[in-house]
């Protein structure tokens, strides 16, 4: 009987390849009209430590450790083509900005996941507390043709905490 030749990689393990960018989807707990989770680009996944403490070892006048500080994140700024009024995405964001503090400003969390070629996530982020920080629609332009003539929201959150969750 044959062996059934199988496509592994060097070491005997399945190849691995690049992941692509262009396949993903964004969520927003409590938030399941699906037209709120069609975005053309997403970025602002980053971290870095900043602030570091510098500490000088007694009685070794050259030695210096530099130990980490704190986390910082960047904003997460999700793009889309402006699709109608009054989504339930656009209206949690609208009482951020037209709050009197009369009423709870909620907070949201945001799963952002990165797809393989069947549609499952290869890595989820969860970006906790979030809230709007800044919503911008693009300019418009009478004679602009093809993707330009798209009108851009940028949704741009802040949040408390985020995470890989797989």
């Amino acid at each position: 009987m044959a062996k059934k030749k199988t496509n592994v990689g060097q070491w005997g393990k399945p190849p691995y390849y690049p992941l692509v960018g262009f396949y993903f989807s964004v969520s927003f707990e409590g938030i399941t009209n699906q037209v709120d989770s069609k975005f053309s680009e997403v970025s602002g996944i980053t971290m870095e430590i900043t602030d570091g403490i510098t500490v000088k070892e007694g009685g070794e006048n050259g030695a210096v450790y530099e130990l980490p500080g704190r986390a910082k994140y960047s904003d997460l700024v999700l793009k889309r083509g402006l699709l109608k009024a009054n989504t339930d995405l656009s209206k949690w964001c609208m009482s951020f900005f037209s709050n009197d503090y009369s009423s709870p400003m909620v907070k949201k969390n945001i799963y952002v996941k990165l797809l393989n070629q069947t549609g499952k996530p290869v890595f989820t982020w969860l970006f906790s507390g979030a809230h709007p920080k800044k919503m911008e629609i693009g300019g418009f332009n009478s004679t602009a043709t093809g993707d330009a003539a798209i009108v851009v929201e940028t949704i741009t959150l802040v949040f408390e905490d985020f995470k890989i969750i797989n």
